[in-house]
């Protein structure tokens, strides 16, 4: 059986210059990798050149009633992008919404106690906000119809002390020990509701108030010129179980990922850390997706029921985005030789390619 550390959370990510990797259980002061000596090893950037070089991601997914839905902010130093995705399994509809966000100092904090991330255009509010004193996450969505979308409003909570929540924090070479990539996740528990504006085929549909579950992620990376991520998530419940996982094809950490890597399942609070995975879609990225290691544990396909692409262009800065909602089917396996067996649950791919 695979088995990888898991440590306490340390004060500080970088020390003396160099990334402390692994991965680690609890609360998280602070995402923080500036200070890397010599991340570029080839052109000698000082310090305040190649932390302009790291770039941050914050995304959340969700399961809420009838809808699945995404929320991403994206942290490019110069500008912010944020883009909204819903789905609805009963209507099989797809929604999308995004916002540009000009210059600001951060848009995505490092402090992971207490924050938010906001968009504060008029026809696009976005709010994800975090607070561990007030035990508390929470999102707002207040989005502006046109002549293709309704308008959509949202309001959803959860708390830190829910039994099945897991804060974990994994620091990884990307794609060498020079650089990192540290990745913040936590599962949660929502209660809350969205509702819908009236406009064309779409009736007004008013918010009723649910129980769901979602993640949500933070990531901070030292980006290299182009760059391709590819994820798998899903959470929700089986039998009795609470239960998410988040996978993370290996394509740009291709150092030790024996040892170190971002997979994992929680499993009613429960860590399992997951091995390196390889995911593959030999018919095409809007067809099965083929999600499989070599220790056993995961063996998992993914069939998509929606999709959508986004296209997006800001000067040098070039984004494609594939999200993606499906079901998965297979087997994961906990660290305690439990197989977790999954027919038909919903959940969610992303392929992106960013060049920067």
């Amino acid at each position: 059986m695979y088995t990888r550390n898991v440590s306490e959370v340390p004060s500080r990510l970088i020390k003396n210059g160099k990334p402390v990797f692994g991965t680690f259980k609890g609360a998280l002061s602070r995402l923080d990798i500036r200070g890397v000596e010599g991340p570029f090893y080839s052109i000698p950037f000082p310090h305040f050149l190649s932390n302009f070089r790291i770039k941050s991601t914050l995304t959340t997914n969700f399961v809420l009633g009838e809808y699945l839905g995404t929320i991403d902010f994206f942290d490019f130093k110069v500008f912010g992008y944020a883009a909204v995705i819903l789905f609805s399994k009963e209507r099989k509809i797809k929604l999308a919404y995004r916002v540009f966000m000009g210059p600001r100092r951060r848009f995505i904090p490092h402090n992971t106690k207490s924050g938010f991330c906001i968009s504060f255009n008029k026809n696009r509010y976005i709010r994800i906000s975090w607070d561990h004193e007030k035990d508390r996450v929470s999102i707002l969505l207040n989005l502006k119809g046109d002549g293709v979308r309704p308008s959509v409003r949202g309001a959803f909570r959860a708390s830190y002390s829910a039994p099945c929540t897991q804060e974990v924090c994994s620091v990884i070479p990307a794609p060498t020990k020079r650089r990192c990539s540290a990745t913040y996740t936590v599962n949660l528990l929502f209660h809350g509701s969205i509702s819908f504006g009236e406009m064309q085929n779409i009736p007004k549909i008013a918010g009723v108030d649910t129980n769901g579950y979602g993640i949500l992620t933070i990531n901070r990376t030292y980006y290299n010129f182009r760059t391709v991520l590819e994820v798998v998530s899903a959470c929700g419940k089986i039998g009795d179980d609470e239960f998410s996982f988040q996978i993370f094809s290996p394509v740009e950490n291709a150092v030790d990922t024996e040892k170190y890597n971002a997979n994992q399942i929680v499993l009613n609070g429960n860590l399992t850390p997951l091995p390196p995975v390889t995911i593959t879609y030999p018919m095409g990225i809007t067809k099965q997706w083929v999600i499989q290691d070599f220790e056993n544990m995961v063996d998992l396909t993914f069939v998509p029921n929606m999709s959508h692409f986004g296209d997006m262009a800001f000067f040098v800065v070039r984004s494609q985005t594939y999200n993606i909602f499906g079901k998965f089917e297979g087997v994961i396996k906990t660290k305690d030789g439990k197989d977790i067996v999954l027919h038909e649950f919903e959940g969610f791919a992303k392929h992106q390619m960013m060049r920067l």
